[in-house]
């Protein structure tokens, strides 16, 4: 339900019969409410729309660590960016069998140095998971300044839907993180993901796709 502001004479807020008021930068406007279309979608639209579906019900479930690592982008949140990229570049099928690809899918860029080095070891028993990374490949002067980055990890199993997002962890001086994996993702093939933070907070580095692993008790 809309309301007449200050009387007849104010301004509208929501709507009121035909028309919808709103605030817009202190000002207050007043528009024709929309007409809801009677033409049926065309098959591009349903088939964008069945890609924007995908896209945006995988981006949901790492959302925390996208809006970190899409945070250089000013002119969205880092989840409409994360989906805008993933739609880009990692959507792969034929219509209507789309599918995500998931080795393309990025969760952050920025302009920290990435660690080439970086690798899931051969999982261990009692669900542990091991990520190594040599700190090593930088100088000891970026070291200096990049010690004390911290890693972020994403795992996520793409038949459940389950996923696991670890923020902030190790830090990249450590050269290892030894992750324990909940129960339910025992036996099953687990994307993983992984990218550095400043200590800040506000720079990340180009996320790296580790491939996947299948936790074991």
């Amino acid at each position: 339900m809309g309301k007449i502001l200050k009387g007849i004479v104010g301004g509208v807020s929501g709507t009121v019969g035909p028309v919808v008021g709103a605030i817009v930068r202190g000002i207050a406007t007043v528009r024709s409410k929309p007409k809801k279309s009677s033409k049926p979608p065309k098959e591009s639209q349903i088939l964008q729309r069945s890609k924007f579906g995908i896209a945006t019900k995988f981006i949901k479930s790492v959302k925390k660590i996208v809006n970190l690592g899409f945070q250089s982008v000013k002119t969205m949140n880092g989840s409409n960016a994360a989906v805008r990229d993933l739609l880009n570049n990692a959507m792969v099928g034929v219509a209507p069998n789309f599918e995500i690809d998931f080795p393309n899918v990025t969760l952050s860029k920025g302009d920290l140095p990435d660690a080439y080095t970086m690798r899931v070891m051969p999982p261990l028993p009692d669900l542990e998971v091991v990520i190594n990374w040599d700190p090593a490949e930088l100088s000891a002067d970026d070291m200096i300044t990049h010690g004390s980055d911290r890693i972020v990890i994403f795992m996520y199993d793409e038949t459940t839907r389950r996923s696991l997002s670890i923020m902030r962890a190790a830090a990249r001086s450590a050269g290892t993180y030894q992750v324990s994996m909940p129960v339910a993702f025992e036996g099953k093939t687990v994307h993983v993901w992984a990218f550095f933070v400043s200590d800040n907070g506000e720079v990340v580095s180009n996320s790296q796709y580790l491939g996947t692993m299948i936790p074991i008790l």
